[in-house]
């Protein structure tokens, strides 16, 4: 069965915000400077962040908001952003 058809899987609220964003921010070795750099420019855009997960290459934001710019030295040089889901 399809989960759409599923009255359990639907829902009016995602839990987490009304337009909820999952966002990468993708450099070689990406460090705490750029990091903050990017999330700070993605508040800047209207965003408030729920959650961040950092890791070696990548770090994934969870964002409120009016969503970001996607592209290439977002924040900081080098760093790429990209939308990856949204939901509503």
């Amino acid at each position: 069965m399809a989960l759409t058809t599923n009255a359990v899987y639907k829902s009016n609220v995602n839990g987490v915000g009304s337009t909820t964003r999952v966002v990468t921010l993708s450099k070689t070795s990406i460090n705490e400077t750029e990091t903050a750099a990017a999330i700070k420019a993605a508040v800047e855009e209207g965003n408030t962040i729920a959650g961040v997960i950092a890791d070696t290459n990548v770090v994934t934001v969870l964002i409120q908001g009016a969503g970001i710019t996607d592209g290439a030295n977002y924040g900081a040089t080098g760093v790429t952003s990209a939308t990856t889901l949204t939901f509503t």
